[in-house]
């Protein structure tokens, strides 16, 4: 019975990560790219956990290079894959160059996770954070017009 508690308690915390890897995994299987390491990358995620900028509890990112779509395949394969596990497209744009920027949510609990996906020339980019709404508001709210510039 503890086993079954601790696998119900736990599980919610895990299958989120399988989503954006398998679709991350998923596009470089469709398209043949391979997902470029960062270096240092799981530094800045660790920051971003403990300190939970504008509400942010968890950032993952995805580069490719030489994607071998065409701008349109590559924005139906990203609502393709994106709708497959569960996410709502609620912008697209694309210029006439032909890059393409998605943006999707997808509700987790009382968080939002929020997936930007981008097409510049050759280059893609998958970004996945799990923002707190409110905090991201508060944030927004007080950083309204403000720009701090330095000379």
């Amino acid at each position: 019975m503890k086993r079954l508690l601790l696998l119900a308690i736990l599980l919610p915390a895990v299958v989120p990560a399988a989503d954006f890897n398998g679709f991350v995994r998923e596009f470089s299987r469709q398209t043949g790219a391979h997902q470029l390491y960062i270096p240092f990358f799981g530094l800045a995620r660790f920051v971003v956990a403990v300190a939970h900028p504008a509400g942010t509890s968890d950032l993952k990112l995805a580069v490719f290079e030489h994607v071998s779509n065409r701008p349109l395949d590559f924005a139906l394969t990203a609502d393709r894959l994106a709708h497959g596990e569960g996410w709502n497209r609620i912008v697209r744009v694309r210029n006439r160059n032909g890059e393409f920027t998605n943006i999707y949510t997808r509700r987790d609990g009382n968080h939002l996770r929020l997936m930007v996906a981008t097409l510049d020339g050759e280059d893609a980019t998958f970004v996945e954070l799990r923002i707190q709404p409110e905090q991201l508001m508060k944030f927004v709210d007080e950083h309204d017009g403000k720009h701090h510039l330095t000379d």
